[in-house]
């Protein structure tokens, strides 16, 4: 029983940490969405990325967004890596912003 508590616990844990990790490195002022923007293919498709079900969508307004891909580290599932991409629009046009990037967040505040 106390095994299976403590699987649960970090199962858990686990399926927090994309969500947590892609909101510490978009900063403040970004929310998350509860689905993928309309054009969200369109802007994968500028730096070449896959899409599905790996991807946390975060907006800043209504015209910045962010793609934030977790993957969870191989020995450690609890020391990933985070990887973002934002977009901006402007005049219409939707563009590649930056690329924001951090492994092995520290996760001291949980």
């Amino acid at each position: 029983m106390l095994l299976s508590s403590l699987l649960l616990a970090s199962l858990g844990a686990c399926s927090a940490g994309p969500i947590k990790s892609c909101k510490t490195l978009a900063g403040p002022g970004w929310s998350t969405l509860q689905k993928p923007p309309a054009n969200a293919a369109e802007l994968l498709q500028l730096e070449n990325l896959p899409g599905g079900s790996e991807v946390t969508w975060l907006a800043n307004g209504s015209d910045r967004l962010l793609a934030c891909y977790y993957a969870p580290g191989l020995n450690n599932p609890s020391c990933g890596g985070t990887t973002a991409y934002e977009f901006a629009a402007k005049d219409g046009h939707w563009a590649s912003r930056n690329l924001r990037s951090e492994v092995c967040p520290s996760d001291s505040d949980s």
